[in-house]
């Protein structure tokens, strides 16, 4: 029964593991595309 009470935060955590795994992601990207866009032109 203790599982159930774990099981709300946890899910949350982890989806906000998610996002900022997510959200570094698009930002390393972002920031390499300008890199080389910086240096192509």
């Amino acid at each position: 029964m203790q599982q159930k009470k774990f099981y709300g935060p946890l899910r949350i955590f982890s989806f906000v593991v998610l996002l900022l795994m997510a959200s570094g992601i698009i930002y390393a990207t972002s920031i390499s595309i300008l890199y080389w866009g910086g240096i192509s032109v």
